[in-house]
Formats: C-alpha cells, structure tokens, sequence
C-alpha cells in the first residue's frame, strides 16, 4: 500500500514533470509556470529555480554524467542549462523536447515535427527524414546508436550513425501518449491515449504484452529501477503494474484528474507525480 509523504505547490498551474536525480539527493519538475524548480530529498524544501522560458516547460532530460539539464517549452525553445547550478548555456530555437544520448550529443523534436540531431557543440547535425504527420516524445538507447520516437501510432526507431528510419514498434490505435525504457535498456514501454500499456524488446521489437488501463487518461509511464515494475498514470490514479505480465499489483488513487510526470527514486522507494493542480506528489511503494 502506497503511503503519501509530501506534497506542495510546485508551479501554480499544471505541474509536467518529476524527475528524481541518479544521486536522489533532489526532485527536479518543470511546469506551465515556465520554471524548472528543485527540491531537496527527503525534505522536498524548495533549493533554486531555473527561470528563462516564456512559457510551459514540458519535459526534462539530464545529461550521462547528470552535470546538464536539457529543459523543452511550449515556447518553441530547448534550452540546455548547467546542474545543478543553473547557468544557461544555450537557446535551441523552433524545438519542443529534447533527450541526451548516452553517447554525447542531442536529439529534439522540432516545432515542425521532425527529429533534429545535435552535437555536444549543441550545432545541429541533421534534421531526419519525416516520421511520422505527429511527434510526442524520444530517447535513445543505451547504446546511444539508436533513437526511439514516438509518433501518431507508433513508435519509430532511428539508426543515428545511418539517419534512416531501422524498424517501429506498432500496437497504438492513437498517439503514443509516453514511453520509457528500462535501465538496462533491454525493454520499452509505451502507453497510447487509446487506453493500453504495452511492452516490447528494444532488441528485435517483440511485443511482449498488451494490457487495458481499464479507465481513461492514460498519460505517463515510468520504471521501476530495478525494471520489475511499471507505473503508469491515469485519470485519479497511478497504476502499478508487473514489467513480467502487465498485471495489475495495486492502483494509488490520487485527487486531481490530471496525472501527469512520473519519476522513481533511485532506490525504487519513492514515486513522485506531477499534477494538473500544479501540485507534487511523493509516495513511498
């Protein structure tokens, strides 16, 4: 039974995301308040906020080596800060999200909805080939060869060195709402606003299961560190659910429609969520 141990105003309006660091000394979130705010563990005291976006912030991406922080804005900015100090090193203009390859370098989805490559100069390398008529979110693998974007039904995976589209992982009826690999980068989990949870190998694309939600507002899924769980929101709620088979182990109901970003502590302990009341969540598992 999930216990709740904080929660606080964190950006006014609609909260995005949570993202605890590889230490677990601090939560990072970002919300429609345009301001990435962080927050010390186990406190979850207010520690310093970046502030530089004129608009929603919507997503997060940290750095191999956790010393940058890639922050996309409904402002059409990626903007590339220092951590944890803050310090903004560069403006990416006509881009939406971001994600740090293990490798060095950047990918973006572009205002265009296109995949964009950087190099670690943050000049950029190539715009890709259309993927798909929308973009939602990427990642690449943890080799850092591979980039894994999801789109309207799909998510396409990317051979970086050659540019060309390598292969897709299909299921959704609908837009891929979220995905997330695990740690090891060996399975991808994806959710589509249709309602369903599935789960594939990276390697090969097997799909491995597909679940029902059973209930609307399928948003956001995470792992578990140790890849065993998955937790995916929905509306009032966070389902937990087995990597293995997709069963349900327990649901935490939580009072606010909108759930929004989730982050795993690195111990797997704790999960925070971000709300549509602009509030944080922490829950100990």
């Amino acid at each position: 039974m999930a216990e709740s141990i904080a929660v606080f105003e964190a950006h006014g309006r609609h909260a995005q995301r949570a993202v605890f660091t590889a230490d677990g000394e601090t939560l990072v979130t970002c919300g429609q308040d345009g301001c990435i705010r962080l927050w010390k563990v186990p406190s979850f005291a207010p520690d310093g906020a970046f502030e530089g976006h004129g608009a929603s912030v919507n997503t997060l991406s940290f750095s191999a080596d956790g010393a940058l922080l890639a922050s996309g804005s409904s402002d059409g900015t990626v903007r590339i800060w220092s951590f944890p100090g803050g310090r903004e090193l560069d403006v990416l203009d006509g881009q939406l999200a971001a994600a740090f390859s293990p490798a060095g370098g950047l990918a973006t989805i572009s205002t265009k909805a296109r995949a964009v490559l950087w190099n670690t100069n943050y000049d950029e390398v190539a715009t890709l080939p259309l993927l798909d008529r929308r973009l939602f979110s990427l990642a690449f693998t943890a080799d850092g060869r591979s980039l894994l974007v999801a789109g309207t039904e799909s998510v396409h995976r990317v051979d970086v060195e050659g540019r060309t589209k390598a292969g897709v992982y299909p299921g959704h009826q609908t837009a891929v709402a979220s995905m997330a690999l695990s740690a090891d980068g060996a399975l991808l989990a994806t959710t589509g606003a249709e309602g369903s949870l599935r789960l594939h190998r990276v390697a090969g694309g097997e799909e491995l299961f597909a679940v029902r939600l059973g209930r609307p507002g399928a948003m956001q899924v995470a792992f578990s560190p140790d890849g065993a769980r998955l937790a995916v929101s929905i509306d009032f709620a966070i389902q937990i659910r087995s990597a293995a088979d997709g069963a349900l182990v327990s649901t935490i109901d939580v009072p606010v429609k909108g759930v929004y970003g989730l982050g795993f502590s690195p111990d797997g302990r704790m999960l925070a969520n971000a709300g549509a009341d602009g509030r944080v969540r922490v829950w100990i598992l």
